[in-house]
């Protein structure tokens, strides 16, 4: 008897050395397993030694550490574009993929901080608006960038943000994406403050950001500056109502700075101050849910002539579950100096874009007609089919247009 019990304590005493050195390396169930299985231990004091090293090892681990969340996206596309045939080009047909991993870390005291790579700026392209990478360069390994590298901190009730930063669109601003490219990622400084008054939240919201730095050429640094009025009011049980009122200032000398001078509708010599309006009714007690939007803009600058644009659709069901579709139609009319156009939706902007229709740069001077459908797979794999019409806005050529297809598979984990 007294050689099994110290045979017992022996064994117990070597696992819980063996289990607090091995347990940052893994799972320790197949060591106990073969302790219990040889009669060194009782499944009773596997189990507990299983629990205390499992508590020694997380009692080691920062809070923090367990607070970062790892996401990503892997998006496949098929591209087709065709002019119109008084332009006598072939249609351009693209394989393209877009693929983007990062970060957060939602540590104590309302600060986070978060990064993100992502593919794009292939040969040399600085294209603001894009993170695609073409199959076209043989095989070739491609770049990846760093595409957000952001901190994020609440002074009291105000949320401040620094770095490059995540796009505007997820960081409470309410604009449109036919004026500010979803790929977008701004590099600067926010701030947004948000309250509550007469069952109407609103939100404040500011921006610094910055094109150039000061060189030999220029004395000035060329900033960015944005504000904007956000508020959501919930009109009843099924429908909401949200309005922003915002602008943005930008100086002719740094534009072109994004986009490599690529200019792509914009007026050279023209300013940029623009004003811009966003509405959107949310009517969830239809079928799957109806939200009807639009948006308006006008830039202020004297020099503008061209300087209107508005944006308005209709979006119908919500493809966030396996099983589950949406579809939305949407028109669009962009004026050449209505809004900054390196800031401008990329795909939309691709009829005519810097002089040529192939490049796909982001730009002004359009007007057409989106049409697309979404359907969920499964919970984290998606389909998309987006078709746009796109014409020059002034009519100079009424007789050109430009007819893009785009199909995505997308994959998020």
């Amino acid at each position: 008897m007294i050689r099994e019990n110290l045979t017992k304590a022996l064994g117990i005493g070597v696992l819980a050395g063996l289990t607090t050195l091995s347990a940052e390396a893994g799972d320790n169930t197949s060591l106990l397993k073969k302790l219990v299985e040889k009669g060194v231990i009782t499944q009773a004091e596997a189990d507990a030694l299983l629990e205390e090293s499992n508590a020694e090892f997380n009692e080691q681990v920062p809070k923090w550490v367990e607070s970062i969340t790892l996401k990503g996206d892997l998006r496949l596309r098929y591209d087709h574009t065709k002019d119109s045939p008084s332009n006598n080009s072939a249609a351009n047909d693209r394989w393209r993929y877009r693929f983007r991993f990062g970060g957060t870390a939602d540590m104590s005291n309302g600060v986070k901080a978060g990064f993100r790579l992502a593919t794009g700026g292939e040969n040399g392209d600085d294209d603001i608006g894009s993170t695609n990478q073409t199959f076209d360069r043989g095989f070739a390994r491609d770049t990846i960038s760093l595409d957000q590298a952001w901190a994020q901190m609440d002074v009291g009730e105000v949320t401040l943000i620094g770095g490059k930063m995540q796009n505007w669109d997820k960081t409470g601003w309410g604009v449109s994406k036919a004026l500010f490219d979803s790929d977008i990622t701004p590099e600067g400084f926010e701030a947004h403050y948000s309250t509550e008054a007469a069952g109407t939240e609103i939100g404040l919201h500011g921006g610094a950001y910055f094109l150039n730095g000061e060189n030999a050429s220029s004395e000035d640094i060329t900033n960015m500056f944005m504000a904007q009025v956000t508020s959501s009011t919930s009109l009843n049980d099924t429908t909401e109502l949200d309005l922003g009122l915002g602008a943005y200032s930008v100086d002719d000398e740094g534009l072109g700075m994004a986009g490599k001078g690529a200019r792509a509708g914009n007026t050279s010599g023209v300013g940029y101050t623009p004003i811009f309006l966003d509405a959107a009714l949310g009517l969830n007690g239809i079928g799957n849910g109806v939200k009807v939007y639009g948006t308006w803009v006008n830039n202020q600058e004297s020099a503008a002539t061209k300087d209107t644009g508005y944006a308005t659709g209709i979006k119908y069901g919500s493809a966030k579950k396996a099983g589950q579709w949406e579809t939305k139609f949407e028109y669009r009319s962009i004026e050449k100096d209505a809004v900054w156009d390196d800031l401008a939706h990329s795909d939309f902007g691709a009829f005519g874009a810097g002089g040529t229709a192939d490049e796909f740069k982001s730009g002004t001077n359009v007007e057409g007609i989106i049409l697309q459908g979404k359907y969920m797979i499964y919970d984290n794999v998606q389909f998309a089919l987006t078709w746009m019409h796109t014409e020059s806005e002034d009519g100079v050529a009424d007789d050109e247009s430009n007819n893009r297809i785009q199909a995505d598979l997308i994959f998020k984990f």
